[in-house]
């Protein structure tokens, strides 16, 4: 039987792997003892997304990246699908009038006679 010779190959993947266990220990070194390192970012970046909407300024570049989060959930508020600034959210928004339609057993309004048959009304307890 033929020896392989992969030596080269486990020595690689060893140096991989030891260089992953010493990236994680650093790790745990720099952020080990703040166990709520994470959730500091994300009570941050909340604040930071509240006093936007709070002073509804999504023009100044801190809030910037917050207009298309504004911006789609005012197009699901109106079943905007018209406007050019919700067309990017037309997927959304349709989902949103199904959701709605379906949850309120309407096949009556005009915005959902086209799910008429979408959703079985029987199924659900009527």
């Amino acid at each position: 039987m033929k020896e392989p010779h992969n030596y080269r190959k486990v020595g690689y993947g060893m140096i991989v792997v030891s260089a992953c266990l010493a990236i994680i220990g650093v790790l745990q070194i720099t952020i080990g003892g703040d166990v709520l390192y994470g959730d500091k970012i994300i009570r941050a970046k909340t604040l930071e997304f509240e006093e936007c909407k709070a002073n509804n300024d999504y023009e100044s570049p801190e809030c910037l990246k917050f207009k298309d989060a504004h911006t789609l959930e005012v197009c699901m508020a109106n079943y905007d699908l018209k406007s050019s600034e919700c067309r990017k959210f037309t997927t959304w928004v349709e989902s949103q009038i199904f959701e709605d339609c379906r949850a309120n057993k309407d096949i009556e309004s005009p915005q959902c006679q086209k799910y008429i048959g979408k959703f079985d009304l029987e199924s659900e307890g009527t």
